[in-house]
Order: C-alpha cells, then structure tokens, then sequence
C-alpha cells in the first residue's frame, strides 16, 4: 500500500468501514486507473483521477453494499471517469465530454455530477500537507496503524510505547487534522 491508502484509513472511522475502504481499493484501483487512461491518455493524470475517486468514496463507503457486486464496479467505474472527465476540463482537452466518452446510465451520471462538487482536488493535496506538518509521533503512529495495517498491539512494540499511549496518539492525530481542515474544508472525519 502507499501514502495515500494512509490518507484514505484515516478518513473513515470504523474497523469494517476500514475493511471494505481497503477491500474495494486492493480490488477496483487498477481497474479505475484503467477506465481513466482510457480518458486521459495520461498516467499520472489517470492516477490522480483515481485518488481524486478514493477521495470521494470515502465520503459515500455508506452507498456500497458490497465489495465484488456490478453495481459497486458500475458506481467505481462512474466515480472515476467523471473525475478523469475533471481532469480534462480542468485541462481544457474536452470541448464536448459526450464525444470521447461513452454513455453511462442516466442515475449514475447524476449521482457522479454531485459527487464531483462534493470534493475537489485541493482537499486531498491540503490533506496531505496537514498530515505532513503533524509532529513525528503523530505521523508515525498513523503511519504504522493505515499505512502498513499494523494491530494497536504491533504499533505499540514497534514504537516502544504502550499500547493506551498508540490509541491517545491516533485520537490526537485525528483530532488536529480536523482542526486543521475545519476552516478550510468540508473533509470531516
């Protein structure tokens, strides 16, 4: 997993929320990725794409029932090509966005066109920064529980702490990070 799977984790309160989060990106990232290269012809626009829809998803995990259902891959697969469409309008390559890409059906375009003003791309690079500037222990500690799925327990040897002291660190962490979002975003966690 990478940073960004950490920036998601921490976006979603839940230990089964976390599950199906990390189950749904193990299992639909490449695909996304696929679907929005399809779009950009870009890589690293299509991987932003495809974090821009994680991002998204965090805030509507609510709406997927289940992980390996058509009806996920359907609303994966809309989340990421309006994204990677954005993308392109943002890049001024899209005059018409119904020439180039397929239709989708009519209730998934609609629920993708409210999801797009939902959250935009400088919410994410925000959050990254805010995480950034957290102290070590903080990033650490968040580090060793998202990014690498390490048990309170592994996290607190790992760091030589006790294992109260890793639950008061992540509260602490999460905590300033929406200070820092507060006034500046609607990213809640």
């Amino acid at each position: 997993m990478r940073m960004s799977m950490l920036i998601f984790l921490t976006l979603v309160d839940t230990q089964e929320e976390k599950d199906k989060f990390t189950a749904l990106y193990e299992k639909y990232r490449y695909f996304m990725w696929y679907l929005a290269n399809q779009i950009l012809n870009d890589y690293q626009l299509a991987e932003d794409a495809v974090q821009d829809s994680f991002l998204v998803l965090t805030k509507h995990l609510n709406k997927v029932d289940s992980v390996d259902s058509p009806q996920t891959k359907r609303y994966l697969a809309t989340i990421a090509k309006s994204r990677a469409i954005d993308i392109l309008r943002k890049k001024g390559r899209l005059e018409d966005p119904s020439s180039e890409v397929p239709e989708t059906d009519s209730a998934d375009s609609r629920q993708a066109d409210l999801l797009d003003e939902l959250i935009v791309k400088e919410d994410y690079e925000y959050l990254l920064s805010c995480i950034r500037s957290l102290d070590e222990s903080y990033r650490t500690v968040l580090e060793c529980r998202y990014l690498h799925q390490m048990s309170e327990k592994e996290t607190a040897v790992f760091l030589n702490v006790a294992p109260k002291t890793v639950n008061v660190r992540i509260f602490r962490a999460r905590k300033k990070l929406q200070e820092m979002l507060a006034p500046s975003s609607a990213i809640r966690f």
